[in-house]
């Protein structure tokens, strides 16, 4: 695992303004091609995504207990929010000064951990803890990372963009986020926004699913979608960046 750590500690590149488009009036666009998601699909998906992991002097993960297959065993932690990787830090650093926040995309990491040919490492993701809050308020037993999305009526359409030409699916890591966005549909499309419902699911199951669905017309929605990072998470790194800069 020393290598496979220290192989992900190298800069991310600046991730652009990502909430953009407007919102389609229908739902999604179809027919779509009935083809399952592969890997590099996934890979390229969750490349928008950036996490934080905390890796010692020796470039392993800070690890914490957590049940994999009804046994207790140690996971890396990944961080969604990167000031939280940062109040970890310091308790980190108590026991290894050279302790540091590394800064990776969510699809390189699927990557080094999921695909790779040596054994699979489970790991342990940390959600923003304001978002976690939202996301129990709308789903009382909510569990996991939080991604918020928005669908006409309760079992209606979910809403589309439009990105570069083509229907996307969106998927917020931020409930303001995603807010922002019906705001704009709102004001085009009034009558139709009071009917639309906000709903959770959890990134974890978002994995799971894109990995291991053989639905093709679920496979076909999973095509579309398009993660969006918290645009707070995006205004840390670019803060990080800037104090790095002479």
């Amino acid at each position: 695992m020393q290598q496979l750590f220290s192989s992900l500690l190298r800069p991310l590149p600046l991730i652009t303004a990502l909430i953009s488009g407007s919102l389609l009036g229908g739902g999604l666009m179809m027919p779509l091609p009935a083809v399952a998601l592969g890997e590099e699909a996934i890979v390229d998906k969750l490349e928008q995504v950036p996490v934080f992991i905390i890796l010692n002097s020796d470039g392993q993960p800070l690890t914490a207990a957590a049940e994999v297959n009804d046994q207790e065993v140690k996971v890396p932690v990944v961080f969604i929010d990167g000031a939280a990787a940062e109040e970890f830090l310091a308790r980190a650093q108590a026991e290894d000064p050279s302790a540091e926040v590394a800064l990776v995309d969510l699809g390189t990491l699927y990557q080094e951990t999921v695909l790779s040919d040596s054994e699979e490492v489970p790991l342990l993701y940390l959600p923003i803890g304001g978002e976690l809050e939202t996301a129990t308020q709308l789903q009382p037993d909510f569990q996991g990372v939080p991604l918020f999305i928005a669908r006409q009526g309760a079992d209606g359409p979910y809403l589309t963009i439009n990105q570069d030409g083509e229907a996307a699916l969106p998927m917020f890591f931020s409930r303001n986020d995603l807010q922002t966005l019906l705001n704009r549909y709102q004001e085009t499309n009034a009558a139709e926004a009071n009917d639309v419902v906000i709903q959770v699911l959890s990134l974890e199951w978002l994995l799971a699913t894109m990995s291991g669905n053989d639905d093709p017309t679920l496979d076909a929605q999973l095509e579309q979608v398009r993660l969006f990072p918290s645009t707070e998470v995006l205004n840390y790194i670019r803060s990080q960046e800037a104090e790095a800069t002479p």
